[in-house]
């Protein structure tokens, strides 16, 4: 009887630690969430990573705004005259007033002065 309780002990003990990890505090370090991954990330209205991936460079802003819509931030260089459009932005969690900060998707880009995608970067930030 002893023995099987030592195991059910055991087995009680490695089951919270390891839901601990997962759900716990130790999870909300600046990390990809297992489960949610794009939990601290922020789209703008009709973006998706799969429309994200339909850009190519060289494509018109008109083109753009056509696939994903409005952005998310967009920011002008008057010295440049480049722009640069963000779909996905840090803080979904903080924005939610929720806890935790992980991971985020970054989505963003860059049109050169005649308004074509010159650059696409995209990938998960640690911040």
């Amino acid at each position: 009887m002893k023995v099987i309780l030592k195991i059910l002990s055991a087995i009680l003990l490695a089951t919270a630690v390891i839901s601990n990890f997962f759900f716990g505090g130790i999870n909300l370090i600046e990390g990809k969430n297992l489960f949610f991954p794009y939990s601290d990330t922020e789209f703008a209205p009709n973006y998706t990573p799969k429309k994200f991936d339909l850009i190519q460079e060289g494509q018109k802003i008109e083109e753009v705004e056509k696939i994903l819509g409005r952005p998310l931030f967009k920011y002008r260089d008057s010295i440049t005259n480049t722009t640069e459009y963000l779909y996905t932005g840090d803080g979904k969690l903080r924005n939610t007033m929720k806890e935790g900060d992980f991971a985020w998707y970054r989505s963003t880009l860059y049109f050169d002065s005649i308004n074509k995608v010159s650059k696409i970067d995209k990938g998960w930030s640690f911040d």
